[in-house]
């Protein structure tokens, strides 16, 4: 009986995750179209801790977004080929366009997502960026985030870098030693992808990107442990030129050696910043450059993903998850503006947007 019992409660839980109700991501806000591709690339040096097959060489898979040329023939990405959970969720990016012939070149911007979540969680800023003329470049991390590959093949995000109950309230000591281990691998995961898109623009077989990609000032976006792994890669890679992280403090010595030279955007929610504030100081207090902190009233930590948008029933935030994302992205795209492209001016004010206690620190 209780066999059956737990077959039917996996059952009823299998059909409220796969998503039924048809959903249509929020138009972007750029005059361009936006493409997209995906990418498996394999790192012949370093093993998958994390698998079925021992000796399996660790595998990255990137989604790059960018502004594009579509016609009449062109076809809808779908949000996610292999998981069924997203199966009715709609984007506004179109599989393999060519790539605008308006835009000679332009500006890098990475994503680095947070633990257990997916490259696509984060499709309506990229396609936001890639619809104002970026080209952003999502990244699924094995063992960090859920991982599902070409073949069928998952790798699911570590239970060992999952937070124990109640160590983020404290001492943050203890915190920044349990995430040292999945910061070394994210940041391989990082550099090797800056490897392979520096590959693509000087060679791509489909001359897509031939040129294209600007890399001596590219950007950062980051979210969670993503955004402490993106904090590392900003502090040693020069060619970073604006760090985005949404509840996601760089690592220790980063903060307290201000490492990051660039202008930086550190966004909180409500719920977060009691316990949080006192890292976000200490990175602010030791600053090498311009720090914009914005607290995020009612938000919740997975507001500036897509999840809330496609399963609001599932995220009891406060804020409107459509509000949610559409305040989110205005930040992230006017600050890569400013700081890449070099247009329009970064003045987050209450005046602008709801739902923000904002203080700019030079």
């Amino acid at each position: 009986m209780r066999r059956l019992i737990a077959i039917l409660l996996l059952m009823i839980s299998n059909q409220i995750i796969s998503q039924t109700v048809p959903v249509k991501l929020i138009q972007p806000t750029g005059k361009y179209d936006v493409g997209t591709m995906v990418y498996e690339w394999t790192d012949i040096n370093r093993e998958i801790d994390i698998t079925a097959h021992k000796g399996d060489k660790r595998t990255i898979i990137v989604q790059l977004w960018y502004p594009a040329t579509i016609d009449s023939n062109s076809i809808l990405s779908p949000y996610s080929a292999l998981s069924k959970d997203y199966r009715n969720t709609n984007t506004n990016s179109y599989l393999r366009a060519p790539f605008n012939e308006k835009i000679a070149s332009s500006n890098l911007v990475l994503i680095s997502p947070g633990r257990g979540t997916e490259r696509y969680m984060y499709t309506t800023i990229a396609e936001d960026l890639a619809s104002n003329g970026l080209i952003v470049a999502s990244v699924d991390m094995p063992e960090i985030g859920y991982t599902i590959y070409h073949d069928g093949f998952i790798v699911k995000a570590s239970k060992e870098f999952q937070t124990p109950d109640g160590m983020m309230s404290g001492p943050y000591e203890k915190v920044d030693e349990f995430y040292e281990k999945p910061t070394k691998i994210g940041y391989k995961d990082l550099e090797f992808t800056l490897k392979k898109i520096t590959e693509l623009n000087s060679d791509d077989i489909t001359n897509r990107f031939t040129g294209k990609i600007k890399l001596d000032a590219i950007g950062i976006f980051a979210h969670s442990l993503g955004g402490r792994i993106a904090g590392e890669f900003a502090a040693r890679n020069s060619k970073v030129k604006a760090y985005v992280s949404m509840e996601g403090i760089p690592p220790r010595d980063v903060r307290f050696q201000g490492k990051i030279k660039c202008p930086s955007l550190m966004l909180c929610s409500s719920g977060t910043w009691p316990y949080a504030k006192d890292n976000y100081n200490d990175f602010i207090t030791n600053r090498s450059n311009t720090v914009y902190m914005i607290e995020l009233e009612d938000f919740g930590h997975n507001s500036l993903t897509d999840n809330p948008f496609i399963y609001p029933e599932w995220f009891k935030y406060k804020i409107n998850p459509e509000i949610g994302l559409r305040i989110g992205r205005i930040l992230v795209t006017r600050f890569f503006e400013k700081y890449l492209l070099g247009i329009n001016e970064f003045v987050p004010t209450l005046k602008t947007l709801d739902n923000i206690k904002y203080s700019e620190n030079k």
